[in-house]
C-alpha cells in the first residue's frame, strides 16, 4: 500500500476588529474561506475512506484450499469381509477370494469449513465394483446417512470428484461424517488396494 497522507489547503487568516469588513468576495471572504474548507473536508473524506479499505483488507485472509488425509485403515463392518493393511499401510483384500469388502472411516473435518472434494487414490484391475463414499449421518438418527460425494474406482485411479452442492459446510452440532470404501463382485486375482483417501476444504 502506498503512504497516506492528508495536506490541508485552508489557512485561516484573522480578522482584526474594526478593520476587516466580513465580505462574501475577495481573498479573505466568506466564500474563499469556505469553498477551501469544503475542498479540504472532501479530500478528509477521500483519505478516511482510503484508510477504511485498507483496514478491511488487512483483516480479510485469502481463501486456502487444505487437506485432511486419511490412513486407509477401514474399521470392519460385520458380517461383511473387512480390509486389511499391508506393510506399506495400503488398504487391501485380507484374501485375494475375497469378492466383496467393506469398510468404514471415521472423519472430523473442521467445524463450519466448507468441503470441496473427495479424492481416492489406489488399484481396481478387475471388473469388480469399488466406490469410496463420504456420508453424513444426523447425530440423533442412527439408521439414515447422505451421501456427500462418491468415486467409482476403476484401473490405476486418482479420482477426486465435487461435494454435493448444499451439503459443503460442515456441521458438527448436527452430523457425523464417515468415508466406507465397498468393493462387490471381484474375481479371484484383481488387484484392489487403496493408497489413499482425502479431504479438500475451505477452513471457515
Amino acid at each position: 500500500m502506498t503512504d497516506i497522507s492528508f495536506t490541508p489547503t485552508f489557512k485561516h487568516v484573522t480578522w482584526v476588529d474594526n478593520r476587516d469588513r466580513v465580505a462574501a468576495g475577495g481573498q479573505n471572504g466568506f466564500n474563499v474561506r469556505f469553498d477551501a474548507i469544503q475542498k479540504d473536508l472532501a479530500e478528509l473524506s477521500r483519505v478516511v475512506g482510503v484508510i477504511d479499505a485498507g483496514l478491511k483488507a488487512a483483516g480479510q485472509h485469502p481463501a486456502t484450499t487444505r487437506l485432511l488425509a486419511l490412513a486407509p485403515a477401514f474399521t470392519p463392518l460385520p458380517p461383511a469381509k473387512p480390509w486389511g493393511l499391508d506393510r506399506f499401510g495400503v488398504a487391501t483384500r485380507l484374501s485375494t477370494t475375497d469378492s466383496s469388502v467393506t469398510g468404514l472411516i471415521p472423519v472430523s473435518p473442521p467445524d463450519g469449513a466448507k468441503l470441496l472434494k473427495l479424492r481416492a487414490v489406489g488399484q481396481n484391475s478387475g471388473g469388480g465394483n469399488l466406490a469410496v463414499s463420504l456420508f453424513r449421518a444426523k447425530l440423533a438418527d442412527a439408521t439414515a446417512r447422505e451421501s456427500i460425494a462418491s468415486v467409482t474406482c476403476t484401473g490405476t485411479f486418482d479420482a477426486p470428484v465435487d461435494v454435493t452442492p448444499g451439503k459443503e459446510v460442515v456441521d458438527m452440532a448436527t452430523y457425523r461424517y464417515f468415508v466406507t470404501a465397498s468393493l462387490s463382485n471381484a474375481a479371484d486375482g484383481d488387484i484392489v488396494n487403496i493408497i489413499s483417501v482425502q479431504l479438500s476444504y475451505i477452513a471457515a
